[in-house]
């Protein structure tokens, strides 16, 4: 019996190996090529490559290369759309990794800039890194308006989703980041939230293609701060944004949609391999 190797790429190797800041940037450029020139020469030795978005699809042999998108289980979720969206607290949340790229910064200040004139918190839940951007969060006048826990396991996820009005995905526009689909942003569909999203053009679609949410300049926190205050004082648009976004994910952006490719892909290859 012989055997198959799959190449599974979640990311853009050669180009996150570009924005590693603990990669001395002369070395940066040396170790991207090489990466890249080893994915070139798998990408004719493996069996199959299976990506996670079309963007890094196109960089593999179209012949044995499947896209099989990280969405969101919509099941994993349901119990996040149950709370009645009217009576929750005005707050907004990040779950994830907390780095400056990701926006951790912008959504303290703008945070803080929100609850000058009402009541608001960030919900704000994953890991620092590196370590020293959480003394630099905790320095704004926004961090006293910010609930934070540095870990939240999956049903802590859910239940924090199920809390709030909005969520935030604000990644910076690096070389990486416009391509990339975000799975945060996904599973805040897949909860019935509005999203307030970076204005890349591949997200500008997504979101105003679904009308689910607000798209702001990642870099600006007044125009953050905007969004969520608009979230705040149009309570029933914003509820109506999220049930789309909902009806998107069910439609379009979820692993049960997702899943049937990978198995597909795995019962052509045992089939050449017995």
């Amino acid at each position: 019996m012989g055997f198959s190797v799959i190449y599974d790429v979640h990311e853009d190797v050669p180009l996150q190996i570009m924005e590693k800041s603990h990669i001395p940037k002369l070395l940066r450029n040396f170790f991207a090529r090489a990466a890249q020139l080893a994915e070139w020469s798998g990408g004719r030795i493996f069996s199959a490559i299976v990506t996670a978005t079309p963007t890094i699809s196109a960089k593999f042999p179209s012949a044995k290369t499947v896209t099989v998108q990280n969405f969101p289980i919509l099941s994993e979720l349901a119990a996040a759309t149950t709370s009645a969206y009217g009576h929750r607290a005005p707050n907004f949340v990040y779950v994830g990794s907390i780095t400056r790229i990701r926006g951790a910064r912008e959504m303290v200040a703008a945070t803080g800039r929100v609850a000058k004139y009402r009541e608001t918190k960030l919900l704000l839940a994953g890991r620092f890194s590196p370590p020293e951007l959480f003394d630099a969060c905790r320095a704004d006048t926004g961090w006293r308006h910010v609930d934070f826990s540095s870990w939240a396991d999956r049903p802590r996820v859910v239940e924090l989703l199920s809390q709030v009005r909005a969520g935030l995905v604000l990644l910076h526009p690096t070389q990486f980041y416009p391509d990339a689909y975000p799975v945060k942003m996904f599973e805040y569909m897949a909860a019935a939230l509005p999203v307030i999203a970076s204005d890349f053009p591949l997200w500008r679609r997504i979101v105003t293609e679904a009308d689910c949410g607000v798209l702001v300049d990642p870099l600006d926190p007044d125009a953050i701060a905007g969004a969520m205050a608009w979230i705040l004082d149009n309570p029933r648009e914003a509820e109506a944004m999220g049930k789309r976004g909902r009806a998107a994910a069910m439609a379009h952006y979820s692993w049960e949609t997702e899943e049937r490719k990978l198995v597909e892909l795995y019962g052509k290859l045992l089939e050449t391999v017995e």
